[in-house]
């Protein structure tokens, strides 16, 4: 039985046939890619710490994770999660933003390190943030976290007297269209930079996130396929905290992914009720991303039993750590972890939403490894002119 059809219940040819071989590999292949993960976050550790030492306390320090489009969102998610864990309060702030307006974002005289998320490392952007930064920022660490060693962005992190390069493993440069085992990843270790005193405890954590995800995956992959089956034309995700930030990445996915024709947009649970719930209708899907902190899934749960109650011919999935009456419902397990079970739980989601796209994806014949064929949007942006920028 190959990987394909113990994961999907279809052969590797079926994805050939479909343009999805990478896509589907990527997201089925991710706990191999952790655990690589976890074994280089050991390799790396006292590298990592001895940087750290350098920064110095990083409550003293201006943290800004950057990065665009999902690569931003994973910016988004470590920079919750880790307030979370330790109290550190950093801001995550798109490269897009940064190289449009750099004065909104860089202060000369405020110590700053600079965390750069980049699949390929080769957006003009991803490289223009770091340059701004230099021309700015009298005091500036890096840290680039890429998929690619050999990037852009790479490169330009090790001319730094005061950077270091984490390269995530071989196949996390992904080959599809859409972020994925990228996205994931990243997460992780940027959760494990800003965590480097508890990598070893993290490391461990990986290992059982992994486990759970691989044991789940097929069940899961069924679960999406049946929603993908649905037929909606708005797909509508909610998550509140460090789940806002993967529910984003998962409407981009949507997006993406089905090339337009399903749209698709995020809110996190109190917001939606200030307009954007005016998109529900009979082919509207809500993803309802219910938190495992008991205190925000509060929120969450409100909306998610208001959503259900007033159905009028829409649907309405729940992912939740017990089980929920739902039109559909995926639980994950934010048990057995030491440091990271929020960022683990906000992974398994993630997993869900990747698969749920794919399907829909697949469902409406889309080429889902290259779904805009017109070269209207690219793997890597295009058409970006980053402009030299004065001090």
């Amino acid at each position: 039985m190959d990987f394909y059809q113990q994961v999907y219940g279809k052969g590797k040819d079926f994805f050939e046939s479909k343009t999805c071989v990478h896509t589907a590999g990527e997201i089925a292949h991710q706990p191999v890619m952790w655990r690589k993960l976890s074994s280089y976050l050991k390799e790396v550790q006292q590298e990592i710490g001895e940087f750290m030492g350098k920064v110095g306390p990083l409550a003293d320090i201006r943290i800004v994770l950057t990065g665009a489009g999902s690569s931003g969102f994973v910016g988004r998610a470590v920079s919750g999660f880790v307030a979370q864990l330790t109290g550190v309060n950093s801001q995550a702030v798109h490269t897009t933003d940064i190289c449009s307006a750099p004065e909104m974002y860089l202060f000369a005289d405020t110590p700053t390190l600079l965390i750069s998320f980049a699949r390929s490392g080769n957006s003009p952007e991803s490289v223009g943030a770091v340059e701004y930064a230099r021309k700015v920022v009298k005091n500036l660490y890096e840290i680039a976290i890429v998929c690619d060693g050999s990037s852009r962005l790479a490169n330009a992190t090790r001319e730094s007297a005061k950077g270091i390069v984490l390269v995530m493993p071989e196949g996390t440069n992904d080959n599809g269209f859409a972020m994925t085992s990228s996205v994931s990843t990243m997460l992780l270790a940027g959760v494990a930079a800003l965590c480097y005193k508890q990598i070893d405890k993290i490391a461990g954590d990986i290992h059982v996130l992994a486990d759970e995800v691989e044991k789940s995956i097929a069940n899961i992959s069924k679960a999406a396929e049946t929603c993908a089956n649905w037929g909606y034309e708005r797909a509508w995700y909610l998550g509140s905290g460090p789940l806002m930030a993967l529910v984003e990445e998962g409407a981009l996915k949507m997006m993406e992914l089905t090339n337009g024709a399903v749209v698709a947009g995020f809110n996190n649970a109190p917001e939606f009720r200030h307009g954007p719930k005016t998109v529900m209708n009979p082919k509207t899907i809500t993803v309802h991303f219910i938190s495992a902190n008991a205190f925000t899934s509060k929120y969450d749960m409100d909306l998610f039993n208001e959503l259900y109650s007033q159905r009028d011919g829409n649907k309405v999935v729940a992912l939740h750590s017990t089980p929920l009456q739902s039109d559909l419902a995926v639980q994950y397990n934010a048990n057995g972890y030491t440091v990271i079970a929020e960022a683990a739980a906000g992974i398994q989601g993630l997993v869900f939403m990747q698969l749920l796209s794919m399907h829909t994806s697949l469902a409406l014949g889309v080429t889902t490894d290259n779904p805009s064929p017109s070269g209207l949007v690219n793997r890597v942006v295009q058409g970006v002119t980053v402009y030299p920028y004065s001090v």
